[in-house]
Protein backbone atom coordinates (compact mmCIF):
# COMPACT_ATOMS: atom_id res chain seq x y z
CA UNK A 1 0.00 0.00 0.00
CA UNK A 2 1.28 3.37 -1.27
CA UNK A 3 -0.42 6.53 0.02
CA UNK A 4 1.12 10.37 0.11
CA UNK A 5 0.24 12.50 3.14
CA UNK A 6 0.57 16.38 2.83
CA UNK A 7 0.57 18.35 6.05
CA UNK A 8 0.52 21.77 6.34
CA UNK A 9 0.80 23.63 10.08
CA UNK A 10 1.14 27.24 10.71
CA UNK A 11 1.46 28.28 14.62
CA UNK A 12 1.17 31.47 15.65
CA UNK A 13 3.42 32.01 18.94
CA UNK A 14 1.75 33.78 21.30
CA UNK A 15 1.62 31.87 24.48
CA UNK A 16 2.39 27.98 25.27
CA UNK A 17 0.19 25.49 27.87
CA UNK A 18 1.97 22.51 29.29
CA UNK A 19 -0.16 19.59 28.70
CA UNK A 20 -0.32 16.74 31.20
CA UNK A 21 -0.67 13.61 30.92
CA UNK A 22 -2.82 11.51 33.58
CA UNK A 23 -2.07 7.42 34.00
CA UNK A 24 -4.50 4.68 34.91
CA UNK A 25 -5.53 4.88 38.36
CA UNK A 26 -2.91 6.87 40.47
CA UNK A 27 -2.01 6.51 44.49
CA UNK A 28 -0.39 9.81 46.07
CA UNK A 29 0.35 10.27 49.87
CA UNK A 30 2.87 11.65 52.23
CA UNK A 31 4.90 10.04 54.72
CA UNK A 32 5.74 12.30 57.97
CA UNK A 33 7.51 11.60 61.16
CA UNK A 34 4.38 10.76 63.51
CA UNK A 35 6.07 12.46 66.46
CA UNK A 36 7.53 15.79 64.50
CA UNK A 37 5.20 15.87 61.49
CA UNK A 38 8.66 16.03 59.47
CA UNK A 39 8.22 14.58 56.05
CA UNK A 40 10.23 11.48 55.80
CA UNK A 41 13.04 11.50 52.70
CA UNK A 42 13.48 8.21 50.88
CA UNK A 43 10.70 6.35 52.93
CA UNK A 44 9.84 3.12 51.07
CA UNK A 45 6.38 2.30 49.59
CA UNK A 46 5.37 -0.98 48.17
CA UNK A 47 2.26 -2.36 46.63
CA UNK A 48 0.81 -5.50 46.16
CA UNK A 49 -2.67 -6.48 44.51
CA UNK A 50 -3.97 -10.01 43.00
CA UNK A 51 -5.55 -9.62 39.84
CA UNK A 52 -6.49 -12.82 39.77
CA UNK A 53 -5.64 -15.81 42.51
CA UNK A 54 -2.57 -17.68 42.54
CA UNK A 55 -0.68 -14.31 41.19
CA UNK A 56 0.13 -10.77 42.48
CA UNK A 57 1.66 -7.58 40.94
CA UNK A 58 4.10 -5.91 43.04
CA UNK A 59 5.51 -2.26 42.61
CA UNK A 60 7.46 0.34 44.93
CA UNK A 61 8.52 3.45 45.01
CA UNK A 62 10.10 5.97 46.95
CA UNK A 63 9.22 9.54 48.76
CA UNK A 64 10.78 12.51 47.72
CA UNK A 65 12.10 15.38 48.89
CA UNK A 66 9.01 16.69 50.12
CA UNK A 67 8.02 13.49 51.98
CA UNK A 68 5.40 12.67 49.54
CA UNK A 69 4.76 9.97 46.76
CA UNK A 70 3.22 8.79 43.28
CA UNK A 71 2.45 5.01 42.36
CA UNK A 72 0.62 3.62 39.51
CA UNK A 73 -1.47 0.58 39.02
CA UNK A 74 -2.62 -0.45 35.81
CA UNK A 75 -4.56 -3.98 37.69
CA UNK A 76 -7.62 -4.06 38.90
CA UNK A 77 -8.20 -5.31 42.58
CA UNK A 78 -7.72 -5.16 46.03
CA UNK A 79 -4.33 -2.84 46.69
CA UNK A 80 -1.98 -3.34 49.61
CA UNK A 81 0.28 -1.01 50.55
CA UNK A 82 3.56 -0.79 52.87
CA UNK A 83 5.10 2.12 54.13
CA UNK A 84 9.02 1.41 55.96
CA UNK A 85 11.50 3.34 56.49
CA UNK A 86 15.13 2.18 58.51
CA UNK A 87 14.51 3.88 62.58
CA UNK A 88 10.36 3.76 61.65
CA UNK A 89 7.93 1.30 62.39
CA UNK A 90 6.20 0.06 59.38
CA UNK A 91 2.45 0.20 58.98
CA UNK A 92 0.36 -0.50 56.05
CA UNK A 93 -2.46 -0.24 54.35
CA UNK A 94 -5.45 -1.50 52.20
CA UNK A 95 -7.10 0.27 48.95
CA UNK A 96 -8.74 -0.42 46.00
CA UNK A 97 -7.54 -0.24 41.89
CA UNK A 98 -9.77 0.02 39.23
CA UNK A 99 -7.20 -0.47 36.82
CA UNK A 100 -6.47 0.73 33.41
CA UNK A 101 -10.73 1.65 32.57
CA UNK A 102 -10.06 4.36 35.42
CA UNK A 103 -7.78 7.22 35.11
CA UNK A 104 -7.98 8.91 38.32
CA UNK A 105 -6.35 9.70 41.58
CA UNK A 106 -6.82 8.04 45.05
CA UNK A 107 -5.22 10.21 47.63
CA UNK A 108 -4.14 7.82 50.40
CA UNK A 109 -3.86 10.81 52.88
CA UNK A 110 -1.00 11.32 55.40
CA UNK A 111 1.15 8.18 56.51
CA UNK A 112 2.63 8.90 60.50
CA UNK A 113 5.79 6.36 61.10
CA UNK A 114 6.39 5.85 64.42
CA UNK A 115 9.98 6.28 65.28
CA UNK A 116 12.14 3.59 66.96
CA UNK A 117 14.84 3.94 69.21
CA UNK A 118 17.21 2.91 66.10
CA UNK A 119 15.98 6.42 64.00
CA UNK A 120 18.66 6.99 62.15
CA UNK A 121 18.82 11.21 60.78
CA UNK A 122 18.49 11.34 57.23
CA UNK A 123 19.55 14.62 56.49
CA UNK A 124 20.97 17.37 58.47
CA UNK A 125 21.77 20.88 57.01
CA UNK A 126 25.43 22.43 58.15
CA UNK A 127 24.47 26.00 58.96
CA UNK A 128 27.53 27.78 57.33
CA UNK A 129 26.42 26.35 53.88
CA UNK A 130 23.79 27.55 51.99
CA UNK A 131 21.64 25.09 50.51
CA UNK A 132 20.77 26.96 47.60
CA UNK A 133 22.89 29.95 45.55
CA UNK A 134 21.06 31.42 42.28
CA UNK A 135 23.43 32.03 39.39
CA UNK A 136 21.39 34.13 36.88
CA UNK A 137 18.22 31.67 36.25
CA UNK A 138 20.42 28.84 37.26
CA UNK A 139 19.48 27.50 40.61
CA UNK A 140 22.54 25.61 41.94
CA UNK A 141 22.65 23.06 44.68
CA UNK A 142 25.54 22.29 47.17
CA UNK A 143 25.94 18.63 48.56
CA UNK A 144 28.29 19.46 51.04
CA UNK A 145 25.12 21.28 52.78
CA UNK A 146 23.57 18.19 52.98
CA UNK A 147 24.77 15.25 55.91
CA UNK A 148 23.97 11.79 53.93
CA UNK A 149 24.84 8.08 55.30
CA UNK A 150 28.57 7.26 54.74
CA UNK A 151 28.19 5.18 51.21
CA UNK A 152 25.30 7.16 50.37
CA UNK A 153 24.48 6.72 46.65
CA UNK A 154 24.32 9.90 43.98
CA UNK A 155 20.24 9.04 43.37
CA UNK A 156 19.70 9.47 47.29
CA UNK A 157 21.42 12.63 47.30
CA UNK A 158 19.21 14.11 44.29
CA UNK A 159 16.11 12.72 45.75
CA UNK A 160 16.26 15.43 48.94
CA UNK A 161 16.84 18.40 46.45
CA UNK A 162 14.31 20.79 47.67
CA UNK A 163 11.94 20.46 45.12
CA UNK A 164 12.91 17.22 43.23
CA UNK A 165 10.30 14.36 43.38
CA UNK A 166 10.20 10.67 42.22
CA UNK A 167 7.50 9.37 40.05
CA UNK A 168 7.63 5.79 39.32
CA UNK A 169 11.35 6.02 39.31
CA UNK A 170 11.72 8.99 37.29
CA UNK A 171 12.53 12.58 38.39
CA UNK A 172 10.64 15.52 38.29
CA UNK A 173 10.65 18.72 39.94
CA UNK A 174 7.88 21.27 39.39
CA UNK A 175 5.82 18.69 37.95
CA UNK A 176 7.93 18.58 34.97
CA UNK A 177 10.72 15.71 34.04
CA UNK A 178 14.25 16.24 34.74
CA UNK A 179 16.86 15.38 31.44
CA UNK A 180 20.14 14.11 33.46
CA UNK A 181 23.35 15.58 32.44
CA UNK A 182 26.65 15.62 33.86
CA UNK A 183 29.19 18.52 33.06
CA UNK A 184 26.79 19.67 30.37
CA UNK A 185 26.63 16.61 28.23
CA UNK A 186 23.80 13.89 28.75
CA UNK A 187 24.46 11.30 31.46
CA UNK A 188 25.35 7.90 29.92
CA UNK A 189 23.04 5.48 31.48
CA UNK A 190 21.07 8.27 32.49
CA UNK A 191 18.07 7.70 35.81
CA UNK A 192 20.08 4.09 35.89
CA UNK A 193 23.16 5.03 36.36
CA UNK A 194 23.20 7.84 39.38
CA UNK A 195 21.90 4.86 41.65
CA UNK A 196 25.39 3.06 41.37
CA UNK A 197 27.80 6.76 41.84
CA UNK A 198 28.55 7.86 44.81
CA UNK A 199 27.25 11.05 46.37
CA UNK A 200 30.57 12.20 46.96
CA UNK A 201 31.47 12.81 43.23
CA UNK A 202 29.03 15.18 42.56
CA UNK A 203 31.03 19.03 42.89
CA UNK A 204 27.56 21.29 42.41
CA UNK A 205 24.23 20.49 40.83
CA UNK A 206 22.75 22.66 38.45
CA UNK A 207 19.00 22.91 37.74
CA UNK A 208 17.92 25.21 34.41
CA UNK A 209 16.29 25.06 31.26
CA UNK A 210 18.08 24.32 28.59
CA UNK A 211 16.91 25.48 25.12
CA UNK A 212 16.22 23.25 21.70
CA UNK A 213 18.78 23.31 19.33
CA UNK A 214 16.55 24.91 17.42
CA UNK A 215 16.61 28.34 19.79
CA UNK A 216 20.15 28.15 20.80
CA UNK A 217 20.48 28.80 16.50
CA UNK A 218 17.93 31.50 16.06
CA UNK A 219 17.54 33.11 19.45
CA UNK A 220 13.57 32.98 19.43
CA UNK A 221 12.21 30.02 22.09
CA UNK A 222 9.60 27.85 20.48
CA UNK A 223 9.02 26.18 24.17
CA UNK A 224 10.74 22.90 23.41
CA UNK A 225 13.31 23.34 26.09
CA UNK A 226 14.61 21.25 28.61
CA UNK A 227 14.56 21.27 32.30
CA UNK A 228 18.03 20.13 33.65
CA UNK A 229 19.76 18.80 36.36
CA UNK A 230 23.34 18.83 35.53
CA UNK A 231 25.67 16.90 37.85
CA UNK A 232 29.19 18.90 38.03
CA UNK A 233 31.98 16.19 38.89
CA UNK A 234 34.56 17.02 41.18
CA UNK A 235 38.20 16.66 39.80
CA UNK A 236 39.69 13.19 40.18
CA UNK A 237 36.09 10.98 39.74
CA UNK A 238 36.35 10.90 36.05
CA UNK A 239 37.86 8.15 33.96
CA UNK A 240 37.12 5.95 36.44
CA UNK A 241 34.79 2.10 37.32
CA UNK A 242 32.30 2.53 39.26
CA UNK A 243 29.80 -0.64 40.53
CA UNK A 244 28.24 -3.24 42.53
CA UNK A 245 28.07 -7.31 42.54
CA UNK A 246 25.48 -8.67 44.40
CA UNK A 247 24.62 -12.49 45.24
CA UNK A 248 22.03 -14.32 46.99
CA UNK A 249 21.48 -17.42 47.43
CA UNK A 250 18.51 -19.63 49.45
CA UNK A 251 18.43 -22.97 48.33
CA UNK A 252 19.41 -24.76 44.78
CA UNK A 253 16.45 -23.27 43.63
CA UNK A 254 16.06 -19.95 44.81
CA UNK A 255 19.39 -17.88 43.73
CA UNK A 256 20.41 -14.61 42.04
CA UNK A 257 23.26 -12.75 40.86
CA UNK A 258 23.69 -9.48 39.89
CA UNK A 259 26.82 -7.27 38.41
CA UNK A 260 26.92 -3.58 37.39
CA UNK A 261 29.53 -1.20 36.54
CA UNK A 262 30.17 1.78 35.16
CA UNK A 263 32.91 4.26 33.77
CA UNK A 264 32.30 7.57 34.37
CA UNK A 265 33.94 9.75 31.49
CA UNK A 266 33.42 12.98 29.61
CA UNK A 267 34.45 11.32 26.23
CA UNK A 268 34.09 7.60 26.69
CA UNK A 269 31.52 6.29 29.11
CA UNK A 270 30.64 2.50 29.57
CA UNK A 271 28.18 0.40 31.44
CA UNK A 272 28.41 -3.14 31.80
CA UNK A 273 25.63 -5.48 33.04
CA UNK A 274 25.11 -9.07 33.99
CA UNK A 275 22.75 -11.08 35.75
CA UNK A 276 21.61 -14.98 36.46
CA UNK A 277 18.47 -16.20 39.18
CA UNK A 278 16.05 -18.54 39.13
CA UNK A 279 13.50 -16.36 41.13
CA UNK A 280 11.07 -16.29 38.30
CA UNK A 281 12.79 -12.79 37.27
CA UNK A 282 13.39 -11.73 33.82
CA UNK A 283 15.65 -8.00 33.72
CA UNK A 284 17.28 -6.36 31.17
CA UNK A 285 19.39 -2.72 31.38
CA UNK A 286 20.80 -1.10 28.70
CA UNK A 287 21.84 2.23 28.84
CA UNK A 288 18.62 4.07 27.70
CA UNK A 289 15.97 1.68 29.75
CA UNK A 290 15.71 -1.50 32.49
CA UNK A 291 12.97 -3.72 32.60
CA UNK A 292 12.14 -6.27 35.47
CA UNK A 293 9.14 -8.58 35.10
CA UNK A 294 7.91 -12.04 36.20
CA UNK A 295 8.64 -15.38 33.58
CA UNK A 296 5.77 -17.19 34.64
CA UNK A 297 4.56 -18.96 37.23
CA UNK A 298 8.13 -19.91 37.80
CA UNK A 299 11.23 -19.12 35.84
CA UNK A 300 14.95 -19.00 35.59
CA UNK A 301 17.23 -16.05 33.23
CA UNK A 302 20.31 -15.02 32.39
CA UNK A 303 21.14 -11.68 30.97
CA UNK A 304 24.34 -9.53 29.81
CA UNK A 305 24.93 -6.21 28.23
CA UNK A 306 27.87 -3.65 27.16
CA UNK A 307 27.05 -0.29 26.57
CA UNK A 308 29.64 2.25 25.20
CA UNK A 309 29.23 5.91 23.73
CA UNK A 310 31.73 8.45 22.46
CA UNK A 311 31.60 12.14 22.62
CA UNK A 312 33.69 14.80 21.19
CA UNK A 313 32.92 18.22 19.72
CA UNK A 314 33.17 19.98 15.84
CA UNK A 315 34.65 23.09 15.43
CA UNK A 316 32.46 25.91 15.38
CA UNK A 317 29.97 24.05 17.07
CA UNK A 318 31.05 24.26 20.53
CA UNK A 319 27.89 26.25 21.88
CA UNK A 320 25.28 23.43 20.94
CA UNK A 321 25.26 19.69 21.55
CA UNK A 322 28.21 17.59 21.66
CA UNK A 323 28.93 15.02 19.28
CA UNK A 324 27.66 11.40 20.10
CA UNK A 325 27.89 7.56 19.49
CA UNK A 326 26.68 5.18 21.30
CA UNK A 327 26.83 1.36 20.60
CA UNK A 328 24.77 -1.73 22.87
CA UNK A 329 24.48 -5.56 22.77
CA UNK A 330 22.82 -7.22 24.85
CA UNK A 331 21.40 -11.09 25.06
CA UNK A 332 18.86 -12.45 27.17
CA UNK A 333 17.47 -16.19 27.87
CA UNK A 334 14.93 -17.54 30.25
CA UNK A 335 13.11 -20.71 30.88
CA UNK A 336 9.85 -20.64 31.83
CA UNK A 337 7.09 -23.16 34.20
CA UNK A 338 3.47 -22.99 35.60
CA UNK A 339 0.92 -25.93 36.34
CA UNK A 340 -2.73 -25.09 36.32
CA UNK A 341 -5.23 -27.25 38.38
CA UNK A 342 -8.77 -27.36 37.88
CA UNK A 343 -11.73 -29.42 39.28
CA UNK A 344 -15.32 -29.40 38.18
CA UNK A 345 -18.37 -31.12 39.83
CA UNK A 346 -21.69 -30.99 37.97
CA UNK A 347 -25.08 -31.93 38.81
CA UNK A 348 -28.57 -31.86 37.70
CA UNK A 349 -32.18 -33.26 38.19
CA UNK A 350 -32.80 -36.89 37.20
CA UNK A 351 -29.14 -36.96 36.14
CA UNK A 352 -25.76 -38.39 36.21
CA UNK A 353 -23.54 -36.64 38.44
CA UNK A 354 -19.59 -36.32 36.82
CA UNK A 355 -16.48 -34.84 38.88
CA UNK A 356 -13.86 -33.69 36.08
CA UNK A 357 -10.55 -32.93 36.51
CA UNK A 358 -7.98 -31.33 34.43
CA UNK A 359 -4.24 -30.17 34.75
CA UNK A 360 -2.25 -28.29 32.07
CA UNK A 361 1.47 -27.99 32.15
CA UNK A 362 3.58 -25.08 30.06
CA UNK A 363 6.95 -24.71 29.62
CA UNK A 364 8.45 -21.25 28.05
CA UNK A 365 11.77 -20.93 26.41
CA UNK A 366 13.23 -17.44 25.37
CA UNK A 367 16.42 -16.07 23.38
CA UNK A 368 16.70 -12.63 22.49
CA UNK A 369 19.76 -10.76 20.86
CA UNK A 370 19.32 -7.25 20.44
CA UNK A 371 22.16 -4.52 18.97
CA UNK A 372 21.40 -0.65 19.28
CA UNK A 373 23.66 2.03 17.55
CA UNK A 374 23.19 6.21 17.54
CA UNK A 375 25.06 8.95 15.88
CA UNK A 376 24.56 12.76 16.52
CA UNK A 377 27.07 14.69 14.76
CA UNK A 378 27.53 18.29 13.68
CA UNK A 379 29.25 18.40 10.30
CA UNK A 380 29.74 22.13 10.56
CA UNK A 381 28.15 24.74 12.92
CA UNK A 382 25.15 24.62 10.54
CA UNK A 383 24.35 21.09 9.82
CA UNK A 384 23.17 17.99 11.75
CA UNK A 385 23.12 14.22 11.10
CA UNK A 386 21.35 11.71 13.05
CA UNK A 387 21.11 8.02 12.77
CA UNK A 388 19.65 5.43 15.13
CA UNK A 389 19.49 1.75 13.98
CA UNK A 390 18.12 -1.00 16.74
CA UNK A 391 17.96 -5.00 15.53
CA UNK A 392 16.46 -7.14 17.50
CA UNK A 393 15.53 -11.22 16.78
CA UNK A 394 13.81 -13.46 19.39
CA UNK A 395 13.35 -17.55 19.85
CA UNK A 396 10.88 -18.43 21.63
CA UNK A 397 9.22 -22.09 22.00
CA UNK A 398 6.24 -22.96 24.35
CA UNK A 399 5.34 -26.11 24.75
CA UNK A 400 1.62 -27.24 26.74
CA UNK A 401 0.51 -30.43 28.20
CA UNK A 402 -3.20 -30.75 28.86
CA UNK A 403 -4.04 -33.96 30.73
CA UNK A 404 -8.24 -34.41 31.73
CA UNK A 405 -10.65 -37.28 32.97
CA UNK A 406 -14.18 -37.37 34.14
CA UNK A 407 -15.94 -40.13 35.90
CA UNK A 408 -19.36 -40.13 37.25
CA UNK A 409 -20.58 -41.19 40.38
CA UNK A 410 -22.80 -41.82 42.89
CA UNK A 411 -24.06 -39.14 45.62
CA UNK A 412 -23.67 -41.10 48.87
CA UNK A 413 -20.18 -43.48 47.43
CA UNK A 414 -18.44 -40.38 46.08
CA UNK A 415 -14.68 -40.68 46.18
CA UNK A 416 -12.12 -38.48 45.43
CA UNK A 417 -9.41 -39.94 42.77
CA UNK A 418 -6.35 -37.58 41.67
CA UNK A 419 -6.37 -37.11 37.91
CA UNK A 420 -2.82 -39.27 37.98
CA UNK A 421 -4.86 -41.99 39.33
CA UNK A 422 -7.56 -41.97 36.88
CA UNK A 423 -4.65 -41.70 33.76
CA UNK A 424 -3.53 -44.59 35.04
CA UNK A 425 -6.50 -46.92 35.60
CA UNK A 426 -6.86 -50.02 33.52
CA UNK A 427 -9.98 -52.38 32.44
CA UNK A 428 -10.88 -54.08 35.17
CA UNK A 429 -10.03 -52.16 38.40
CA UNK A 430 -12.68 -49.91 39.94
CA UNK A 431 -11.92 -46.53 38.82
CA UNK A 432 -11.98 -47.62 35.35
CA UNK A 433 -15.93 -48.35 35.18
CA UNK A 434 -16.84 -45.06 36.79
CA UNK A 435 -15.14 -42.76 33.94
CA UNK A 436 -16.36 -40.91 31.24
CA UNK A 437 -13.86 -39.79 28.98
CA UNK A 438 -9.83 -39.44 29.34
CA UNK A 439 -7.65 -37.15 27.73
CA UNK A 440 -3.81 -35.91 26.45
CA UNK A 441 -2.81 -33.40 24.16
CA UNK A 442 0.50 -32.08 23.55
CA UNK A 443 0.99 -28.77 21.67
CA UNK A 444 4.29 -26.93 21.12
CA UNK A 445 4.87 -23.73 19.07
CA UNK A 446 7.49 -22.40 17.76
CA UNK A 447 8.02 -18.91 16.80
CA UNK A 448 11.08 -16.46 15.39
CA UNK A 449 10.57 -12.57 15.36
CA UNK A 450 12.78 -10.21 13.51
CA UNK A 451 13.07 -5.84 13.09
CA UNK A 452 15.48 -3.55 11.99
CA UNK A 453 14.41 -0.20 12.39
CA UNK A 454 16.55 2.93 11.47
CA UNK A 455 15.59 6.45 11.60
CA UNK A 456 17.98 8.91 10.19
CA UNK A 457 17.84 12.96 9.91
CA UNK A 458 19.50 16.00 8.27
CA UNK A 459 18.93 19.72 9.71
CA UNK A 460 20.70 22.80 8.10
CA UNK A 461 20.17 25.51 10.16
CA UNK A 462 18.71 29.00 8.31
CA UNK A 463 21.14 31.09 10.63
CA UNK A 464 18.55 33.37 13.19
CA UNK A 465 15.36 32.49 10.74
CA UNK A 466 15.13 28.59 11.73
CA UNK A 467 15.97 25.42 9.89
CA UNK A 468 14.99 23.19 6.73
CA UNK A 469 15.08 19.24 8.07
CA UNK A 470 15.01 15.95 6.16
CA UNK A 471 13.90 12.94 7.89
CA UNK A 472 12.84 9.20 7.73
CA UNK A 473 12.37 5.83 9.03
CA UNK A 474 12.88 2.50 7.21
CA UNK A 475 11.27 -0.36 9.61
CA UNK A 476 11.69 -4.60 7.90
CA UNK A 477 10.31 -6.59 10.22
CA UNK A 478 9.01 -10.17 10.18
CA UNK A 479 7.81 -13.33 11.93
CA UNK A 480 7.22 -17.12 11.14
CA UNK A 481 5.76 -19.36 13.68
CA UNK A 482 5.30 -23.22 13.44
CA UNK A 483 2.08 -25.19 15.84
CA UNK A 484 2.52 -28.72 16.18
CA UNK A 485 -0.57 -30.70 18.21
CA UNK A 486 -1.11 -34.22 19.03
CA UNK A 487 -4.52 -34.97 20.58
CA UNK A 488 -5.41 -38.63 22.33
CA UNK A 489 -8.78 -38.68 23.28
CA UNK A 490 -10.85 -41.77 25.23
CA UNK A 491 -14.86 -42.62 25.46
CA UNK A 492 -14.71 -45.37 27.72
CA UNK A 493 -18.16 -45.70 28.49
CA UNK A 494 -18.63 -45.94 24.21
CA UNK A 495 -15.45 -48.23 23.93
CA UNK A 496 -13.84 -45.60 21.68
CA UNK A 497 -10.92 -43.55 21.17
CA UNK A 498 -9.39 -40.80 18.53
CA UNK A 499 -5.98 -39.46 17.85
CA UNK A 500 -5.15 -35.95 16.11
CA UNK A 501 -2.02 -34.71 14.49
CA UNK A 502 -2.19 -31.14 13.02
CA UNK A 503 0.32 -29.15 11.77
CA UNK A 504 0.60 -25.08 10.76
CA UNK A 505 2.79 -22.47 9.98
CA UNK A 506 2.55 -19.05 9.53
CA UNK A 507 4.59 -16.38 8.36
CA UNK A 508 4.74 -12.66 7.70
CA UNK A 509 7.28 -10.52 6.63
CA UNK A 510 6.69 -6.54 6.29
CA UNK A 511 8.65 -3.19 4.87
CA UNK A 512 7.65 0.43 5.42
CA UNK A 513 9.61 3.61 4.31
CA UNK A 514 8.56 7.08 5.59
CA UNK A 515 10.28 10.37 4.25
CA UNK A 516 9.62 13.81 5.87
CA UNK A 517 10.92 17.00 4.38
CA UNK A 518 10.06 20.46 7.24
CA UNK A 519 10.63 23.72 7.70
CA UNK A 520 10.43 25.87 10.66
CA UNK A 521 10.74 29.88 9.88
CA UNK A 522 10.56 32.25 12.13
CA UNK A 523 8.77 36.04 10.54
CA UNK A 524 10.03 38.55 13.55
CA UNK A 525 9.45 37.47 17.28
CA UNK A 526 6.31 36.48 17.60
CA UNK A 527 4.87 34.86 13.93
CA UNK A 528 6.46 30.83 13.61
CA UNK A 529 5.78 28.59 11.29
CA UNK A 530 6.14 25.05 10.71
CA UNK A 531 5.56 23.38 7.16
CA UNK A 532 6.14 19.40 6.76
CA UNK A 533 5.65 17.40 4.02
CA UNK A 534 5.46 13.30 4.61
CA UNK A 535 5.33 10.33 2.19
CA UNK A 536 5.20 6.48 3.65
CA UNK A 537 5.19 3.37 2.13
CA UNK A 538 4.36 0.29 2.99
CA UNK A 539 4.41 -3.28 1.89
CA UNK A 540 3.63 -6.56 3.69
CA UNK A 541 3.66 -10.09 2.76
CA UNK A 542 1.68 -13.17 4.33
CA UNK A 543 2.42 -16.90 4.14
Amino acid sequence: MKYLLTQIALLLFVCLAPLSVCHADTFKGKVVNAETGEPLVGANINSEINPQPGWSVQNSTETDSTGCFYLNSGWEGRIMFKFSMIGYKSTRKVDYSYGEEVKDTTDLGTIRLQPTALMLQEVEVKGHIPRITMSGDTIVFNPDAFKLKEGARLDELIKKLPGVQNRDGKLYWNDKPIRLMMNGKDLFGGDQIVGELPAEVANKIKLYDRKSELARHTGSDEGEEDQVLDIQVKPGFLDKWYGEVEAQYQTKKRYMFDVRASKLSDHDPQMIYAQANNANRYIDRTMRQTMNRNIDGDGKSQYGSYNYQHNWKTKGAENFDNNRIDFSANLGHSDGWNTFNQSTETFFPDKDRTFALSRRHRNKHNVTPQIQANLFAYTDSLNTITVKAHATYAKNRTTNQTDAASYGYEPDKFKYHTLDAALAAKPGDALYNQLITRSRNYQTDDEQTRQLVVDYAWVHYLGKKGSFSLSGRTNLNGNNSDTYINRNLEYLREGSSEKQWQYYDYTKHNVSTSLKAGVDYWFGKKVYVNIADNLMYTRTRVG
